[in-house]
């Protein structure tokens, strides 16, 4: 599949027109990020839940995007607009099998965290009343390792180029799981800078929102989701209206039974 390569400056394009997509309907959408973060914090009440919260959060995540389709075409949108990838035929295999992938690797970068960092974890179960922040803060300092955070950082970083794009590709395109996979890698290598900038503006609007008590966060962050789903359409070109999109999310497909 052909895609786009860009320059530096689209990533600020990207942005503005994120913020275009969510002025016109902000409400539904902060709404929606808020459920996705519910939905993301329930493992912490109840454990138990953590892999189905995980499988769940990619059909929310493209429930948003679908969302902003529908807004480009002039359609009003609700919050319950955010579960209609979770809800229709046609696609919920392939989205399945990707979010299964996403909880199988993250929990071997959660493995590899525990490896890197048991120094770390070492030093704060061996902390008592009488540790001071001072003598912490030097036996933390000790404990790091800057090349093991390195190799966290890249880990996380892969992960993240392996299924940021893969995810709607998937979805809207029905490209098979793996070539989604090689795919979205590819396009975050050739659109790094584009990319790069995008995430610099989105991490500096997040720093400038402490001083606010993140309540910019509320807006910042569905922008942020919008403006990378635009940087995919603008990769991806050639992707299908929504008309075409509401064909293949309730067409039933014979090798996806996942519905029965």
């Amino acid at each position: 599949m052909n895609f786009k390569v860009f320059r530096a400056s689209q990533g600020m394009v990207w942005l503005k027109a994120g913020w275009r997509v969510f002025k016109t309907q902000p409400f539904t959408f902060v709404m929606m990020h808020l459920f996705i973060i519910i939905v993301s914090v329930v493992p912490l009440l109840a454990p138990i839940l953590n892999i189905a919260a995980a499988l769940i959060a990619p059909f929310l995540t493209l429930g948003l995007y679908q969302a902003v389709v529908s807004k480009q075409q002039g359609q009003t949108i609700q919050l319950s607009s955010i579960l209609q990838p979770l809800l229709s035929k046609g696609r919920r295999l392939g989205v399945f099998r990707l979010a299964l992938c996403q909880v199988l690797v993250a929990l071997l970068v959660a493995q590899l965290a525990g490896f890197l960092f048991a120094d770390v974890v070492a030093v704060m179960q061996q902390t008592s009343e009488t540790t001071t922040p001072e003598q912490l803060l030097e036996q933390l300092a000790g404990a790091f390792d800057v090349g093991n955070i390195l190799l966290f950082v890249m880990a996380l970083t892969l992960n993240y180029m392996a299924f940021a794009f893969a995810l709607p590709l998937v979805y809207f395109k029905n490209v098979p799981l793996w070539s989604a996979i090689q795919l979205s890698f590819q396009v975050f290598t050739r659109n790094v800078a584009p990319l790069t900038v995008f995430g610099l503006l989105v991490a500096f609007a997040v720093v400038i929102s402490l001083p606010l008590q993140l309540i910019p966060l509320l807006a910042v962050l569905p922008i942020s989701y919008i403006g990378f789903f635009v940087a995919y359409q603008t990769i991806f070109s050639d992707m299908a209206t929504a008309k075409d999109s509401a064909e293949q999310t309730t067409s039933v497909v014979a090798a996806d039974r996942f519905d029965a």
